[in-house]
């Protein structure tokens, strides 16, 4: 099968992301296919979400707690092998040269084939919704950390060998080139969603939600449900 092809698997993929339960919402399902499958998946959570709520019950310190406990019992369930928190504080994200040298150590560290993460360029979601600040920040030092950092020799050796990613599979809202077909794999990323307690515990139609998108997504090419990505092929199909 070729590289990149909606039923192959990588040996190895990172998310990137900015918030727990981020890539739940983005692409879980595609990485409970990929585990289930024998690839090595670690999540890099730049933030811990600690102030992503309005009870004031919480700290950001307690907040942070439960929601890092909210996004290993997640992984448990998608059959993710590596978390990473890099405990930058939430809404205060910046795609600095110090993000994006943490993401080149963890690229370096785990030499993921793939990763997946979001669309810097998407400021607004239809009419309606704007894209979050940090997830625009987290999607760009992304990015920047792929390429051309993690694969330079003479910048920053002492954070580990340089390594080349394959693939970079974007949550793009507006251009989209290929579908991954997670019929198989949906009731585990509701599942998986369902684990953000603090986040969802409210939200009644999360379920009808989640599977009308991904109906949505895949209705045009034969599946189920599916997820959507822009992949930028860096290294050969």
């Amino acid at each position: 099968m070729a590289k990149f092809d909606s039923e192959w698997v990588p040996k190895s993929a990172m998310t990137i992301f900015a918030h727990p339960d981020d890539a739940e919402f983005s692409c879980s399902g595609t990485v409970a296919k990929w585990a289930g499958a024998g690839c090595e998946v670690t999540y890099a959570l730049i933030t811990s979400g600690n102030i992503g709520t309005h009870d004031v019950k919480y700290t950001q310190t307690s907040l942070a707690v439960i929601r890092e406990q909210e996004q290993r019992h997640a992984c448990e369930v998608l059959g993710v092998k590596h978390i990473e928190f890099l405990h930058h504080d939430d809404g205060r994200l910046v795609a600095d040269l110090v993000l994006r040298r943490e993401l080149v150590h963890l690229i370096r560290k785990y030499k993921p084939e793939v990763v997946l993460c979001g669309d810097p360029n998407q400021l607004f979601w239809g009419n309606n919704r704007i894209n979050h600040p940090d997830h625009r920040a987290a999607a760009l030092a992304a990015v920047d950390a792929i390429f051309p950092c993690a694969s330079m020799e003479l910048l920053w050796p002492e954070d580990g060998p340089i390594h080349e990613v394959h693939g970079v599979y974007v949550r793009d809202m507006t251009f989209v080139d290929t579908w991954i077909d997670i019929t198989g794999t949906i009731d585990l990323k509701i599942k998986a969603l369902r684990e953000h307690h603090s986040q969802l515990d409210d939200n009644a139609g999360l379920e009808d939600m989640i599977r009308q998108r991904s109906a949505d997504a895949g209705k045009d090419h034969g599946m189920t449900y599916a997820e959507a990505f822009r992949v930028i092929r860096l290294k050969g199909d």
